[in-house]
Order: C-alpha cells, then structure tokens, then sequence
C-alpha cells in the first residue's frame, strides 16, 4: 500500500497500537505478562492510500485470546446467518476458511501473511470498502443446495455482508469524539439493559463497542441499537447516514420482524387469545406437483373412479422456484389448490423459513401482499412504492428495489379474495416504480415483468381463480395436494403437546377408514383433532362419542362461516346466516343427491344454472367444489366440476335428502304424487324415510349406496343433528319420531340379507341399536 494520507496513517496505527484485545471488559490479568512481551515484539505498520483503490483494501487485525472467546464464540455461532460471514474465531494451530471468498481476497489484498502474528486464538476481521467493485460477492466451490432449501445459489449482496455493517458501524461511531462516546455507552446500557452492562463498555474503544453490538445482535439488531441510540443523544446526521448507508440490512430487519409478529403463530379456526400455536409445531409439508391434473383425492372405501390420472413432477415446498435440470429462470410460479388445502399455510410457512435463515437465502426481501387486502389499496392513483409502503412501512424512500441486483420475492396469497380486474390487455404497463397507476395496472405490470423484472412472483389460488393469469405470464403451473398418509400421522402426533394424546387420537381415527380418507384436507384434520382432543379429556366420552356425520357437518358450517367472514363481514349481524346460504348449500345437495344416484364425481356448467346458482359461490366461495381438468377431458367438452372429495358428495346428497324430510315432509325416494300428499304432515315419522333408503341401497349391486345411507343414518344419532339447528333446521324443531321402527327394521334387513359383510353398513345405527363403541365412529 502507498503511504499518501497522513489522517489515515495516524487511524490506522492507532488502530495497530491499541490493546490486543478487542475487546476491552474482556481483557483479564493472565494476558498481562504476554502483553508486556507483545509490545518489546516489532509492531508491523499499515498506510492507507486515499486514491482510488484498484482493489479492495482489507485490514486484518490478529488479536490474543481473551476469557470469553468461548462464549463469544457461541454468540457468534448462534447469531451468523446461513452463510456465516464476517468476525469469527478459529482455534490455535488452524486456520479456518472464511466463506464467501473472503480469506482468498485477504490472501490477494490484505497485509502479508509475513506480518501477521499469532498468540493463542486468532480473530480475524475483515474490512471492506465502501464502494465496493462487485456488489455480488460469490462463494468459493460452490456446491449445489439440498433439496428443501430453495434457492441458495452462494452469492451475497455486498451491503449484506458483516464486514460492511461493520466498517459502516465503525465509521459512524469514529465521528464521535470522547464524551459523546462515553455518552452513546451509558444510552446504549440504558436502553437495552438485557444485553449490555455499563461496567463492560467503559474501557472499550470504538472497535470494541462494534464488536459487542454485533456480537449481541446480528447485522440488524446491532445496526438498529446503534441508530436509535445515535438519535437518543442528538446525532441524527450520523444515525440518519448510517442507515442510509445500510439500508438494505435495515429494511431487511425489520421486514424479519415484520413477518415474525404475523406469520409465526397459526390460528386454526376461530382467533382465540390463548388458542394460538406456532407454525412448525403444526405445519406437515403436504404434496406439490409440477403441470399435473386438476383432479380430487380419490380415496374412498367403495367409490373406484376410473380415469388415466397425470400425478406431475414432485417438488419441495421450498424449492418451487428451483429450475429442473435444462430449465430456465422461474420468475412467476401459479400454485392453486381445492379450498380447505393448505395454501395459506403453506405460505406461511415458507415466509417463516426464510425469516428465520432456513431456506431461500437467495431473496433479499420477500413481500406478501394478500389477496384479502390489495382490494382495500386506495383508488386513486399512485406509485408502486407508495402501494408497498402502505403494506410494509419499513420500505418508505427505499430506492434500490429496481436495481438488478435486488432479488425480491413478491407473493399473492389468495387470488380469488382480490377485488382487482387483473385486466390485462387494457392496463397500461408500468415500468417505473414511481410513475403513478391505479393498483390494477401496477399488478397486472409487475405479473407480467414490464415493472421489477428481476423480482420473482408467487401467486396462490383456488383453481377457478387460476384463469386471471394468462398463461403466457406464469413460469411454472403447480397444484397442492392433501395429505398422505405418512403427513396425516405426522400432523396429529406433533400438533398436541402431550405425545400420548395425539397417538391416541391417531389410532381412534385409523378405526375408521373413511374418516381417516377425508383428512387428506389439512382444514378436517383440524376439526377432527381439535373435537377428539377435547373428547378425550372428557370423562363423559365412551358415552356419547362423536359419528363421522359430525365431522363432516361441522366441516361444511365452518366453510359457510368463512365465507360469510370473507365476502360479507364479520359483524353481527352479517356473520348471521341468511336464506341464501341455506338455499346455496340445500342447491348444492340436491344436484349432490342426483350425482350420488348416477355414480358420477363431474357436474357441469349448465347443471349449475339450472339449479339458479352463481358459478364463483360454486366453485370457489362456496369450499366445498371445485374445478377439475382431467387428462382425458370430459364427453361434453365443458369446464367440469367436482366436490372436494367423493365422500363431501355423499354427505351433502344425505343432508339435503334428511333436511328435506325433516323441515317440509317430503321423502325424496317416494314417488311425486304420493309425495305431495304426505308432505302435508310435516311431521312424519323418520321411518318412511328410512326404509326406503334402506331398500334403494341393498338394491345397489356394487354397493354405491353404502357411504350415503351410513351418513343418512348419522343424522338420526344423539347429538347430530343439533349442529344443524339454527343453521338448516330451526332453533326448537321437535325431535325426529319413529326411530324405533327405524331399529327394528334395520335388524329385519339384516337377518334377511345374505351378505353378511354388506349387511354390517346398514347397521350403522345409533347405539341403543346394540352398536358398540367402534361401530358408532363410523357413523
């Protein structure tokens, strides 16, 4: 190095003459003697040039061991990031690699390795400077990432790196002359007493104080300590340079806990104070799949659909953006899913990775901008930033988004809540972040890559929704699947804090095969756990345990409630449910009902309007149906549609056919004319429907019946059907008459039928039947 810039010679061997230790409150008596020795040793010298460097200059600082270096070793292992840059310590006898490249451009550009010395441990810092050549630094022998992280690619934004927080802490804190050093000491200990001590900062020097505040906090926190506490002592010009400087670490600390305070808590159902779990406690990574069929779980105890069926390519939930081999970039990847899935969790959980440095390290900042609330962005138009700051304040005045080397990841959760057009071909395209647009077109801009073309985008859907993307604009087409069978196990055994119950739990539910079919749906796993959990705290539990028909019942209630919650409100008075969504789900199981009799899973378009029906409540708002596309299309060439599952589709054409009996008489098995006859006797005994029923399924050669008549008989249990009440039924509607008929009349069936393992389904029947404790959980 050259020897021009007396300021910076005079810096720098101050810097050579301090203390070994870097750290002042560290430095105890045994080190005395070594000191004395140290200082008789030649003590090497550094110049700093002030012309413009053609390399990086880099100061490396060789320290002794102080007592705590355990201890700060650990600090510094809890609090690096995934790629681990910066200050660290290697033990004596071995020189640890640095990764990132960093030790190759110390060997290239930093002070020989002839005047480096040695004394027990060494700490080793690295100092960049401020306008860096490169602003991607790569890392040495990069290796591909595992599966599951995402992308992890090994190249770091040189403002994130710890040398460059740190040589920005340090010349910030420079400007600081004596007693506002002692000043900012004693704010520092005063603000955050959990973390620093004042009898440790008053011998430290500059060095030293950078060193505690990042070894207390990470990049970040340190970065956010240092700039409070230069505006609590009256320095906002150097507080107001140092965050300017390190923006980007900035923005990214509190976009982190940003995302900490919304997303690491799941709440499943109802908001509950109290009720909350975090999200990995719960979270069991269901199936994702690359361009394969929009299609239904078809596990079912008797329902054997017959089609070709095209699965797709796996893929980790964190790897979604990971090209395949031969791919290009993924910039815009669509993943859509039947309600109840698991999308939003899943989101969730891929937020909560990153945040906390798991996986997708790659993206600078990842943005969530839910589809429930970019309908409520202000009309009038503005800019794409001031549209994001109303999000995430955090990113006010943020000017590098638009840099080609800031990798973002924005997210649409939810696509079908969004209130936008999404118009396409009429929007105009925006390409500059602060050109001002209604929200429309700085959406439909930043899909289609004319605004932020190196951000990547991730949009979650129900699969009706899907078609607002035009498929020129998506990158790669994704569909979420339900559970399988090891997932189910593994969601009910970790969700409970107590091991015992959640196998417990587990292993009543495997008793029933079609119970444990339908909890493929992340949203009745909850249900079905959430009611078996409480049951078995209850001593009163083998007297009254809940039938399948319950599940099922409250699974269809609490997709109603959400949509009232989504599409109406959440007051009072509009959470109450109106004759339209009782007439909505009474449509849906009578076209149920004629589906169940045919032996077919796919309605249509025009089975939808005739029955008076909204598409979109259909497919999407209703989260009960959805659209399917199969590999070999359908006969009559339209868009088809199905139930979440075949066993939704039993259980509504039951509700409708049990529903219809009890409110207006009318036995859906009995002939018209008979039928308009005895429905003037509202109140008939539930026998006449019954019998009938029974009738029509042992007809059945191929046992299509079964599942309709097990939930049908449901319905008659204790306790079932007072979850209809207030709901399908009236509040104080009499209880259902005949049941007794009803039993005697399923033995007789029984006894005179010659399949004995057919006869066993009938036989459902509410306990004082003679059904024992296994035969009612599969009612």
């Amino acid at each position: 190095m050259s020897a021009d810039g007396n300021d910076s010679d005079l810096e720098v061997e101050r810097i050579m003459e301090r203390p070994p230790s870097s750290y002042g409150s560290m430095r105890s008596d045994d080190c005395e003697d070594e000191e004395e020795e140290l200082d008789d040793c030649p003590q090497p010298t550094a110049h700093v040039s002030l012309a413009p460097p053609t390399r990086p200059s880099v100061i490396r600082l060789t320290r002794p061991d102080s007592p705590e270096t355990g201890i700060t070793a650990l600090t510094q292992g809890q609090q690096s990031s995934v790629h681990k840059e910066g200050a660290f310590i290697s033990q004596l006898g071995r020189e640890q690699q640095m990764p990132w490249g960093v030790a190759d451009a110390f060997e290239e550009y930093g002070l020989p390795r002839e005047r480096r010395r040695r004394v027990g441990s060494q700490v080793r810092m690295e100092v960049t400077p401020t306008e860096p050549q490169h602003s991607l630094q790569p890392l040495q022998n990069l290796r591909p990432p595992p599966e599951g992280v995402g992308l992890q690619s090994g190249f770091v934004h040189v403002t994130l790196t710890l040398p460059f927080v740190f040589k920005a802490m340090q010349q910030s804190l420079s400007k600081l002359n004596h007693a506002e050093l002692v000043w900012f000491k004693r704010s520092l200990c005063s603000q955050y007493k959990n973390k620093f001590e004042l009898s440790q900062l008053e011998e430290c020097d500059v060095l030293d104080v950078v060193d505690r505040l990042l070894e207390r906090g990470g990049k970040g926190e340190a970065l956010h300590m240092a700039i409070r506490t230069l505006q609590d002592i009256n320095k906002r010009p150097i507080a107001d340079e140092l965050e300017s400087r390190c923006k980007r670490v900035v923005v990214q600390y509190h976009l982190r806990n940003n995302h900490t305070r919304r997303y690491y808590n799941l709440y499943e159902g109802t908001c509950r104070p109290g009720q909350q779990r975090f999200v990995s406690d719960v979270y069991a990574e269901p199936p994702i799949y690359i361009s394969g069929d929009w299609d239904i779980n078809t596990e079912h105890e008797v329902h054997r659909p017959n089609f070709p069926s095209n699965q797709g390519t796996p893929i980790r939930a964190n790897d979604i953006f990971r090209p395949m081999e031969g791919e290009a970039q993924v910039r815009t990847v669509l993943m859509t899913g039947v309600p109840a899935i698991g999308l939003t969790v899943g989101v969730q959980k891929f937020i909560m990775d990153w945040t906390d440095e798991h996986a997708n390290q790659d993206f600078q900042f990842v943005f969530s901008l839910p589809g429930r609330e970019l309908h409520l962005v202000k009309d009038t138009e503005q800019s794409f930033l001031e549209m994001l700051t109303s999000f995430y304040p955090e990113t006010k005045n943020v000017d590098f988004l638009g840099n080609e080397d800031c990798t973002i990841l924005f997210i649409i959760d939810a696509l079908e809540l969004c209130k936008q057009p999404l118009n396409f071909k009429v929007n105009p395209d925006i390409s500059d972040l602060t050109v001002k647009a209604h929200a429309d077109a700085l959406l439909t801009s930043l899909i289609k890559g004319t605004l932020l073309p190196q951000a990547r985008i991730w949009i979650t859907c129900h699969r009706v929704a899907a078609s607002k993307i035009p498929s020129q604009y998506v990158s790669r087409f994704m569909d979420l699947k339900g559970f399988t069978d090891a997932k189910k196990d593994e969601y009910f055994t970790k969700r409970t804090k107590d091991p015992a119950l959640g196998v417990r739990v587990l292993e009543h539910i495997k008793r029933s095969p079609a119970l444990y079919n339908i909890c493929q749906l992340p949203l009745l796993c909850w249900i079905v756990a959430f009611i078996y959990e409480r049951r078995f705290h209850s001593p009163d539990y083998t007297e009254h345990p809940p039938a399948i028909t319950t599940f099922y019942t409250q699974y269809v209630i609490v997709q109603t409630n959400r949509k009232i919650e989504r599409y109406v409100g959440t007051g009072l008075e509009a959470s109450r449910w109106k004759d339209k969504d009782k007439d909505f789900l009474t449509s849906m199981g009578k076209l149920a009902l004629k589906m169940v009799l045919e032996a077919r899973d796919v309605f249509y378009e025009d089975e939808v309007s005739d029955l008076g029906l909204d598409l979109d409540d259909v497919t999407n708002r209703g989260g009960i149906s959805t659209e399917v596309r199969r590999a070999g299309g359908y006969t009559r060439g339209e868009r088809g549609f199905s139930f979440v599952h075949y066993s939704v589709q039993e259980f509504m054409a039951a509700m409708y056919t049990y529903v219809t009996f009890r409110v207006k008489g009318k036995n859906v098995f009995e002939q018209q004319i008979k039928n308009k006859m005895a429905k003037l006797m509202k109140d008939r005994p539930v026998c006449d429907l019954y019998k009938l029923a029974v009738d029509r399924a042992l007809a059945s050669r191929n046992g299509h019946l079964d599942m309709f008549l097990r939930f049908l008989f449901g319905f008659a249990t204790p306790g079932t059907e007072a979850h209809l009440r207030g709901y399908l039924l009236p509040q104080y509607h009499p209880p259902p008459k005949g049941m007794d008929d009803v039993v005697k009349y399923v033995n007789k069936k029984i006894r005179e039928n010659a399949s004995p393992e057919k006869a066993q389904e009938p036989g459902m029947v509410p306990q004082r039947a003679g059904g024992g404790q296994e035969s009612q959980m599969t009612k």
